[in-house]
């Protein structure tokens, strides 16, 4: 059996350099990186280990009409992570990195949000199921997504949008507001929860990269997920439970909307289950985390 090529290694542009980012730099450490932040007074610094070239730049992506070419250097490969403006049905911050670049990437992955297909009352959606967002906040990612779709086939490049649920990890999870008391809708109330660990996203984006150096680039639209929904009060109460908290109050649901924040608003009025099995057929990938409880079970009881 002839063994898969050494892969050829490109440069990686993390345009975003948050959280996952920086786990993603972690696990690159004989690439040459470029570490795109917003506003740093102090550049990111090089991640621990790291033996490849390394350069950051502060861009402020609502701000700029040309990249720097040291930026977006040739044959590399984008991840792009920054979020859109908080306003309005597009994203121009994306279109300002596309149309800035002097170089066009040999691959893109753009990390989207499963908020794109809107709400589907608890029943399953997969990437075959048509977004249908009811906020400006999907509208704005399924702009960015085509946005994306397009500039790669100007370009014929291999581009992959991920549409990620919520992100989680030990020290991104709601234990403060478990500690408030913050009541919960009651029931059959309870919108569904669909997550993915963060270092599980980071290991996707790293066998996406590994794919394109090796010649077999995984392009196309994919649900991020840990495939094991459960109800937003289930995982409030598993959260106390493990950190020796109070179970949370419940209350209905339409009073929990009357007194929550615009974004909370938006997450407790959509429902449904995300089916994310297609990555895993296509990078032959399963979760470190299949669950909540097999992440809680790696976490400090004491986050203090």
């Amino acid at each position: 059996m002839q063994s898969d090529p050494q892969p050829n290694r490109h440069p990686i542009v993390l345009i975003g350099y948050g959280d996952i980012a920086q786990r993603l730099a972690n696990r690159l450490t004989d690439h040459d990186l470029v570490a795109i932040a917003r506003h740093q007074i102090e550049p990111p610094e090089r991640p621990r280990g790291h033996r490849g070239h390394w350069r950051a730049f502060p861009i402020d992506l609502d701000d700029v009409t040309v990249i720097p070419p040291e930026a977006a250097p040739k044959n590399a490969i984008w991840v792009y992570l920054a979020p859109p403006p908080r306003e309005g049905q597009s994203d121009p911050r994306l279109a300002r990195w596309l149309t800035g670049a002097t170089h066009p990437p040999a691959g893109l992955v753009y990390i989207s949000t499963t908020g794109v297909y809107g709400d589907h009352g608890g029943n399953w959606v997969n990437e075959a199921t048509s977004p249908a967002p009811a906020h400006d906040r999907g509208r704005r990612r399924l702009d960015a997504e085509a946005q994306c779709q397009r500039y790669a086939q100007a370009h014929q490049i291999p581009a992959c949008t991920l549409r990620v649920t919520g992100i989680y990890a030990c020290d991104r999870l709601p234990v403060e507001k478990v500690r408030r008391g913050t009541p919960v809708p009651a029931g059959t109330e309870a919108p569904w929860s669909n997550r993915i660990h963060a270092d599980d996203l980071s290991d996707i984006l790293r066998l996406l990269i590994d794919r394109s150096e090796r010649g077999h680039p995984v392009a196309g639209t994919f649900n991020i997920s840990d495939n094991h929904p459960t109800p937003v009060n289930v995982t409030y109460r598993q959260i106390a439970a493990h950190f020796g908290l109070p179970q949370p109050p419940e209350a209905s649901l339409a009073s929990i909307l009357e007194q929550a924040s615009p974004m909370a608003r938006e997450f407790l009025s959509e429902s449904r289950r995300v089916d994310a099995s297609a990555i895993q057929r296509a990078l032959e990938w399963q979760p470190r985390y299949p669950t909540l409880a097999a992440a809680l079970a790696d976490c400090p009881r004491d986050l203090s």
